[in-house]
């Protein structure tokens, strides 16, 4: 598959065992030679973990989700039920075991702050910076292969709009209760930890 930008797999195969082992420390200090601030991770996240309302709904909603083995099935999702959080959700879609991960569905405020729309791309097709994606990459094997929610917080550098984007990954599953889904609620606040809307 066609990638806009080398990437270097060795590097998200090491960042993926980090994090799945949660050792970010050597994630940091990547993103230090970059001139970010390392990300933040917390698997299985509480409600009170989160300080955004509308991953706290996301939370909550999927947890009382009616399902069948250990997670919900995407047809369970009702966009009316979730519309606390609707502008600030995404689907993503494992491809080829992980080796990659498809934009089903990216939300409209999303779209809005970031200024462009993922909808049926690829994440290898971000237009982020290469560790960035480096990074989500991990992240999305990594709960690929603990099977468990993760909540992560990273800090973009040269933009006015955002100082920080909250994202909340579930797990769905498909018909033999493997995950084959993530429902993912992915907010910015700015400087003053507000939430930022398209409003």
């Amino acid at each position: 598959m066609p990638y806009k930008y080398p990437l270097d797999w060795a590097r998200v195969a090491e960042w993926t065992r980090c994090v799945v082992e949660e050792r970010l420390a050597p994630i940091h200090e990547f993103f230090a030679t970059c001139g970010a601030q390392g990300p933040e991770l917390i698997w299985n996240p509480s409600a009170e973990q989160i300080i955004t309302p509308q991953l706290k709904f996301l939370l909550e909603y999927w947890a009382n989700l009616e399902r069948a083995g250990r997670f919900p099935a995407l047809r369970r999702l009702d966009p009316v039920e979730m519309r606390p959080a609707l502008g600030y959700i995404m689907l993503i879609d494992p491809v080829d075991g992980g080796r990659d991960f498809r934009y089903r569905l990216y939300g409209s405020t999303i779209t809005f702050v970031s200024g462009f729309d993922m909808t049926g791309r690829l994440l290898t097709e971000h237009p982020s910076s290469t560790y960035n994606v480096e990074y989500s990459l991990a992240v999305y094997r990594a709960c690929l292969e603990r099977q468990e929610p993760a909540h992560t917080i990273h800090y973009p550098i040269g933009t006015s709009k955002t100082r920080a984007w909250h994202r909340l990954i579930l797990p769905l599953a498909d018909a033999s209760g493997a995950v084959a889904h993530f429902l993912v609620g992915t907010v910015p606040t700015d400087l003053n930890g507000h939430v930022v809307t398209s409003f």
